[in-house]
């Protein structure tokens, strides 16, 4: 039953415009990774995460780093203030936060291609991203 809830939603999402540059809940994040052939990064978060605030506001806000996630990325941006975060980071073996998680959908699995955490500046951000999407294989 499961997967063909994930069908639909999947089916649903390729029939819509996708807003890449929006951060989706983890499940609805899945889907449209899996079905636009995109990666997909975890990004887990808290509310009272000085480093969480300050990858927000210095590094994820950053124009570059928005135009590379829009173009190769769907994020899902999961709290770890609430339950179903909390869940996700013991399902992702996350330890602490800002985490970053980056899975690629292959052979019908999703697959971990890399992980880090904590708070870094923008150019290395950028690298990394550029380093999990050419693991990934989304680099065109």
């Amino acid at each position: 039953m499961r997967r063909w809830v994930v069908l639909a939603i999947s089916l649903g999402l390729a029939l819509a415009a996708p807003d890449f540059g929006r951060w989706y809940p983890f499940s609805e994040a899945q889907a449209l990774a899996q079905a636009h052939g995109r990666l997909l990064l975890v990004y887990f978060h808290s509310p009272a995460c000085p480093y969480c605030d300050q990858m927000n506001t210095f590094v994820l806000s950053d124009p570059q780093v928005d135009a590379l996630l829009r173009g190769r990325y769907v994020v899902a941006s999961v709290s770890t203030a609430i339950p179903e975060g909390q869940n996700l980071a013991r399902r992702f073996r996350v330890l602490g936060v800002p985490s970053f998680v980056f899975l690629v959908h292959r052979r019908g699995t999703w697959e971990e291609v890399g992980r880090f955490f904590g708070s870094r500046p923008r150019a290395q951000f950028l690298e990394e991203l550029r380093r999990m999407c050419a693991k990934g294989g989304a680099c065109g």
